[in-house]
């Protein structure tokens, strides 16, 4: 997101997808999560809003529909005392799904990762890739 200042300039942590370990401007936004419920959900799920949005997020939310790239949302807290890195190493990851959004607000559904459907080992043993598993 391209803007003309940024409102809080902080160092990303060290895994960051996108300029690991440096310091970066951040735009505020208004948002709003509402945590999942107690229960026994096999995936935890938030709904997120962002209140007052601008073309830009509409554009970029429209571009990753047409590319079907999936959007990742990461929960990065800072300290207004310390800004040398979040105080949640690693920070949460969620999946944002299911958006709409008009003129004022942007809302979706934010998963975090499905361990449940991740296979394990993440290997994939193929005889092509292992020549000693064919006979």
């Amino acid at each position: 997101m391209v803007r003309d200042h940024a409102e809080l300039t902080a160092r990303l942590e060290t895994g960051a997808p996108r300029d690991a370990g440096q310091m970066v401007g951040f735009v505020a936004l208004a948002f709003d999560l509402d945590l999942p419920p107690v229960d026994t959900a096999p995936v935890p799920e938030i709904a997120v809003t962002l209140d007052n949005v601008g073309q830009e997020i509409v554009d970029a939310l429209e571009a990753a529909a047409i590319s079907q790239d999936k959007i990742d949302i990461i929960y990065r807290p800072f300290l207004s005392t310390d800004l040398e890195g979040p105080h949640m190493d690693p920070p949460i990851t969620l999946t944002l799904s299911e958006v709409e959004a008009d003129t004022l607000r942007v809302t979706g559904r934010a998963r975090m990762l499905d361990a449940g459907n991740k296979s394990f080992p993440s290997i994939t043993y193929t005889a092509q890739r292992f020549p000693g598993l064919a006979r």
